[in-house]
Formats: structure tokens, C-alpha cells, sequence
């Protein structure tokens, strides 16, 4: 870590702060837990939870399975990276843009489980508690401050991944390359969302560019960008930001997949074409 960075657990104040960014979080995008603590429970740190020989891996990569039928291992890896990404993204920008806090993503630091979801409106019963729907937990013990906190999230985020991205090319074979570009499309995808629910996305976009574009970085990509795509809904003319993505989740490959609307392997008009269609049939939501 650079010297005019500070890593501590929190500055005078910041718990209140960061508390509030966890809860805000768990409203608007439940598919996700953040928890703050120390070592110790059922939460397994990066380090030992993607081992490619570890049990844990094995069950992320058979979740993956609920998505499509047809998944070889690598269509498995590569929406694994998609999804995990995405999620640790969604829990690690609603802290930094809500506080400026960049939570301590090191490998031997940050933990998680995987749990199932139990709805709000439900109190936890044995049936509830045996859903297939699951979720990651994420646990942070530790924030940062410096002068530059995209490069800080950025060299954190890159740090975390590489034992993920390592695991993965071993158990699947999906390439470290193929996986970085998704592992950067999470990102682009969770400061769009967290920006679009705060109000806020054109500071929530240009967070995540200067994250994600910095020369030599495994995550820079000339393809990640946003897209504003205007259509016209019941004589109402709407408009919607898209991201458009660096990596391909392979989805085309299943039974009955897809390109997605956004995939790279699409030509740009045809993209804007599908993403146009998809802003008429939602009125731009």
C-alpha cells in the first residue's frame, strides 16, 4: 500500500457512516450482506474459500447451474466471476461512494459466506431457511482514506481477485484474460446501479472509469463504457444509461442461450438496437 495511504478500522466517526452506507445497502440491493466484525464464525476468508481444490468453489460453481441448462466449466467460471464481482462490487461501492471509505478487499482480510435468502417479510423458518436462492455475505473488518481512492479501491480489488481468477483457470480452465474483463464488467455494472439508486450517476460513472482505466491494470479495457440510449414510450421520449461490456459470460453457449443485449460479441448497432427494443418494453425503467 502507498505511504499516503491510511488503513485503519475506522476514523472518529466514520463507524456511524459506514453503518449507515450497510444498511441503505440491504434496502435497495438485498441480494447482498455486508456485516462488519473480526476473524472467527462461518465466514471464510478469500484466501482459503477459492482454493480451486476447495470445497467452497465447488458449491459456487453449482450454483451457477440454477442460471441455464448446458454449462460446461467454463460458462460456469465465467458467470461465477460475473456474479461474484458484481456482488462484492455492490457491497464495496455503496460504503465508498456513500462515505469515501474504500473497505479493506484484501485477500486475507475480506470474508464471506454464502447463505441462503430469507425474505424481509418472512420470519426464518426451516422452509425459508432451505431455499436455493442464496446470496453472498460479505465481512469487513478494515477502511482506507487516501489521496487517490480509485487507485486504492482499484490495487485492493486486484489484489482480492487474484487468488479468485487464479482458482478459477485452475478448476476450469477459463483464461485469467477472460476473466478479468467480466471481473471489470462487475464493477462497471454495480457503480451504475448504486449511482442510478442514489441519484448520483454521472460521479458513480466516472468512479468506476477511473478504476477500471488505469494503463496496465488487468482491468482495462477499451470496451467498457456507458451508453446513454434514448426511445420514445407512448409518444414520451425516455432515456436509460446502459454499460457495455468488456467480457463475454459465454451465456449463447447454453441450452437455448443468447447473445445478451449488451454482449461484446454484438456489433455496436446491433446492440443499440436490442437496448433500444429493451427501453420500449420498459419505458425506460
Amino acid at each position: 500500500m502507498d505511504d499516503n495511504q491510511d488503513s485503519g478500522s475506522f476514523c472518529e466517526g466514520d463507524g456511524g457512516q459506514v453503518e449507515a452506507a450497510i444498511a441503505w445497502q440491504a434496502e435497495h440491493f438485498p441480494q447482498v450482506a455486508v456485516s462488519l466484525g473480526l476473524e472467527g464464525g462461518d465466514f471464510l476468508p478469500v484466501t482459503e474459500a477459492w482454493r480451486h481444490d476447495g470445497d467452497m468453489l465447488g458449491v459456487l460453481l453449482g450454483y451457477q447451474n440454477r442460471f441455464a441448462t448446458g454449462m460446461d466449466d467454463r460458462v460456469r467460471a465465467a458467470h461465477l466471476i460475473s456474479f461474484y464481482s458484481h456482488h462484492l462490487s455492490i457491497a464495496a461501492a455503496s460504503i465508498y461512494l456513500r462515505t469515501g471509505l474504500v473497505p479493506d478487499l484484501s485477500p486475507d482480510r475480506l470474508a464471506f459466506r454464502f447463505e441462503p435468502v430469507v425474505p424481509h417479510d418472512h420470519v426464518p423458518t426451516m422452509e425459508t431457511r432451505r431455499s436455493d436462492v442464496c446470496r453472498f455475505h460479505f465481512r469487513f473488518e478494515h477502511f482506507s482514506r487516501g489521496d487517490d481512492r480509485a487507485l486504492l479501491f482499484h490495487n485492493l480489488f486486484v489484489d482480492s481477485f487474484l487468488p479468485v481468477i487464479d482458482a478459477l483457470q485452475g478448476r476450469t480452465g477459463l483464461s485469467p484474460v477472460a476473466q478479468w474483463r467480466l471481473a471489470a464488467d462487475g464493477i462497471a455494472g454495480a457503480f451504475l446501479e448504486i449511482g442510478t439508486a442514489l441519484g448520483d450517476q454521472e460521479r458513480a460513472m466516472a468512479t468506476a472509469l477511473a478504476i477500471i482505466n488505469r494503463t496496465g491494470s488487468p482491468l482495462f479495457s477499451d470496451a467498457v463504457r456507458y451508453q446513454r440510449i434514448e426511445a420514445v414510450c407512448d409518444g414520451v421520449a425516455v432515456e436509460r444509461v446502459f454499460r457495455r461490456r468488456s467480457g463475454c459470460c459465454l451465456y449463447y453457449r447454453t441450452e437455448g442461450g443468447d447473445f445478451c443485449d449488451v454482449c461484446v460479441l454484438l456489433d455496436t448497432e446491433t446492440q443499440k438496437g436490442r437496448l433500444q427494443a429493451h427501453v420500449q418494453r420498459t419505458g425506460g425503467l
